[in-house]
């Protein structure tokens, strides 16, 4: 067990460290190929500075080359992606009979909501056509894997679209952003009825508890804008596990 923990722990920063490649790509609309660069220098950053997190705290935090800080992202989500994917082992061992297909179907359901948070996070702004389409691919996977029926499917997607849609239309824009209601029926479609509404419930509560904490310690005001998606992403998360 200690082995497969370790093992899944180091898949998880691999992947973590693909997904930080992901998200800046995504974003700036660039080729996946090609070698990583500094964003500040430009300049190929070595294979030896590129081992998920311990090349971060050796290098402190800061290029090799021009000595500019690293964002904080990159270490953050490859920890993040590697506990994702030891909790996702320690529910499904994929050595175990019939456990190899969940392990797959929850890493990477969780990576791609792992994704999708850490770009809200990083520019308050969600990729619906990457959405759309990971709404057809895990919808389909959650048929055939996740005991999902279609009709649990449908109802799913349109209580996470409806609700958080009616939101955006209600408030033009002020509450949340024109993506949640796409994430929201991404994870409903995943999740089907009735984890939806746990996942939803969780989210809010979840949104609560950070808005208060941030609000007492002077890091926000009501003012402040808080990305939503993450708090959609540890809903669900917290209501598929």
């Amino acid at each position: 067990m200690i082995a497969g923990i370790i093992f899944s722990f180091i898949i998880g920063i691999v992947l973590g460290s693909f997904l930080n490649v992901l998200v800046i790509r995504v974003q700036q609309s660039s080729s996946l190929w090609g070698r990583s660069r500094c964003r500040a220098c430009d300049r190929v950053i070595r294979p030896q500075h590129l081992v998920p997190i311990f090349s971060w705290i050796l290098l402190k935090g800061r290029c090799a080359d021009c000595k500019k800080p690293i964002h904080i992202q990159y270490p953050l989500v490859e920890l993040l992606a590697g506990c994702l994917v030891v909790l996702v082992f320690v529910r499904h061992p994929f050595f175990s009979p019939g456990e190899m297909a969940p392990f797959i179907f929850e890493c990477l359901f969780g990576l791609n909501l792992l994704f999708l948070a850490v770009f809200d996070w990083r520019w308050k702004l969600l990729p619906i056509e990457w959405m759309i389409g990971s709404l057809i691919v895990f919808g389909g996977f959650a048929l055939l894997i996740h005991e999902v029926t279609i009709l649990n499917l449908l109802i799913g997607f349109l209580v996470g679209f409806g609700f958080l849609g009616m939101q955006y239309a209600l408030s033009k824009g002020r509450w949340i952003g024109g993506g949640d209601p796409w994430l929201g029926g991404l994870i409903g479609a995943v999740l089907g009825w009735p984890l939806i509404i746990v996942s939803l419930f969780l989210t809010y509560l979840i949104g609560a508890i950070v808005a208060l904490v941030l609000l007492a310690t002077g890091c926000a005001t009501r003012k402040t804008r808080i990305a939503f998606g993450p708090l959609l992403v540890a809903g669900a998360l917290l209501a598929l596990w």
